[in-house]
């Protein structure tokens, strides 16, 4: 069954009652921490891990792509970065014209695709993108962190990669079970779950990486800057900038 951590209104009703079972525990700790201790807590954060793996869990990835990129994205699926790929990308662009050898030379010397956080991982949000003000980059610069995170203000690179490709988002539907080694999101889960039943705001914004490549199965649509749903996806209207497609 499909996930959507927005709305714990739809939320499986096996994980509803089991949060619902433990959510005593859950509200104290996350509140006054009178009568929770730490390992009644991450116990059934454990639990609450084995509970969800079954299901798949509704995610957005932030980026911009060449109609070349993102065709390939929903017929292939989304390959996991690393230096070799990112230069894929480059000579794929440079070959089609989107920008000079020169340009293309440069990125490759500046690149920072080997960061131990960029490399061999996917990143996702689970909460729709317009709930997180730290995407704006991502759909600013073409090539990801890997390029814009050295050369974004660079005077010669930095406004090529604003003119490449179109600010898009990566609808996807990812089994659980890919995040085995999460970085908490199901403490998350149980923070928008006891916020809900208690009327209450819970505005942190999940996100996790996958470790493997993702098949097209999993890509549900990509949603480009042409989408009469892209600004409300990402609330973009409200940047201080405003995003461009060339």
């Amino acid at each position: 069954m499909l996930f959507g951590y927005d709305n714990p209104e739809t939320w499986p009703l096996e994980v509803v009652d089991f949060l619902d079972e433990n959510r005593f525990v859950l509200d104290d700790w996350l509140t006054e921490k009178r009568f929770a201790s730490p390992y009644q807590y991450d116990e059934i954060i454990r639990q609450l891990y084995a509970v969800l793996r079954p299901h798949d869990i509704l995610a957005w990835h932030n980026t911009r792509l060449t109609a070349r990129e993102a065709a390939g994205i929903v017929a292939e699926g989304m390959f996991l970065p690393s230096v070799e790929t990112l230069v894929m990308r480059i000579d794929a662009a440079q070959e089609e014209g989107v920008f000079s050898p020169a340009i293309a030379e440069g990125f490759k010397r500046r690149h920072q695709a080997d960061s131990p956080s960029r490399a061999g991982r996917i990143w996702f949000l689970f909460t729709r993108p317009h709930n997180d003000d730290g995407i704006e980059d991502f759909l600013r610069f073409w090539g990801g962190e890997s390029l814009y995170a050295a050369i974004d203000r660079d005077p010669e690179l930095g406004p090529v990669l604003r003119s490449v490709g179109v600010p898009s988002v990566v609808e996807a539907v990812i089994p659980m079970s890919y995040f085995e080694d999460s970085l908490g999101f199901e403490m998350h889960i149980a923070a928008q779950f006891c916020a809900w039943r208690a009327d209450r705001v819970y505005d942190a914004v999940p996100h996790d990486r996958v470790l493997a490549p993702l098949a097209p199965k999993c890509v549900r649509r990509i949603v480009a800057f042409t989408d009469p749903e892209f600004a409300t996806l990402t609330g973009c209207s409200n940047y201080y900038e405003p995003l461009t497609t060339g």
